[in-house]
């Protein structure tokens, strides 16, 4: 089965966009999941990729979903941009930002991107980074990238600090015992410290949690802060669907509401 979204990812860059597939679809290129339901793009920081990415997806018949415009503007505030299609009776979510929260800066992002069977998308660790999230299943997530990224591929700064697993940390621990005096996670050093399971396994499960309450405080955040634009993007959304509005024309109104989110 074609993936749609790695299609899109090589349309995007045929036309003159800086783009690299980040979140599910990474872990899909990185054999990591079978398949994602959306698709996730780090975007350059540029008037140029926005414009070529919207123009795509314009020729698609995309609208917008709520978020914020695909704009330098927004996207250097952090904030991100929603869109979907329909395209072969499927639908098609796609999301762009430019500067992804817990990640370590927008330069080590692109200095770091791996070209993978013929699509960039982000490393390892910054995978890794973006999928911290208050969902709970997106940990297991992170344990397979750490098994599979980093306790397989030899790279113990990965296992060593993102294992979720107690017998693969301890392995790791056991295999790497130089590297692991180094690292300030606790349950590292609490297995250096010959703790027992039952310690070991609660405090990955409180680390997990503490990740969990962090992004879930974020979101709050930025529910609390948009909450005018919410109101506004409604309004919109409806036009919109009675005026049958294209791309282009959603993007030109939505830079308008959007100021509230500055």
């Amino acid at each position: 089965m074609n993936n749609p979204y790695q299609q899109l990812h090589q349309e995007f860059v045929n036309a003159g966009a800086n783009v690299l597939l980040s979140s599910g679809q990474a872990c899909v290129m990185y054999g990591i999941a079978a398949f994602s339901k959306d698709g996730d793009w780090i975007i350059e920081e540029t008037t140029k990729s926005c414009n070529v990415v919207l123009s795509v997806l314009d020729q698609k018949n995309a609208y917008y979903r709520l978020g914020a415009p695909l704009d330098i503007l927004w996207l250097s505030k952090s904030w991100t941009s929603h869109f979907e299609y329909k395209e072969g009776g499927m639908r098609i979510r796609v999301d762009f930002c430019s500067r992804p929260p817990r990640t370590k800066g927008i330069n080590k992002i692109w200095e770091n991107a791996v070209h993978k069977k013929g699509v960039d998308i982000v490393d390892a660790e910054t995978l890794i980074l973006l999928k911290q999230t208050r969902r709970v299943r997106d940990y297991s997530i992170i344990g397979a990238l750490a098994e599979v990224l980093g306790y397989k591929e030899n790279i113990p700064e990965i296992a060593l600090e993102y294992l979720q697993d107690f017998e693969l940390l301890k392995r790791a621990v056991e295999k790497w015992p130089d590297k692991a005096k180094k690292s300030q996670r606790a349950p590292v050093r609490l297995l250096l410290s010959d703790a027992n399971r039952k310690e070991v396994v609660a405090a990955i499960a409180i680390e997990q949690d503490e990740k969990i309450q962090q992004d879930e405080s974020r979101i709050k955040q930025m529910i609390e802060k948009s909450k005018t634009y919410q109101k506004k993007f409604a309004v919109l959304k409806a036009e919109w669907k009675k005026q049958a509005s294209s791309l282009l024309d959603q993007h030109r109104q939505l830079i308008n509401a959007a100021e509230s989110l500055l």
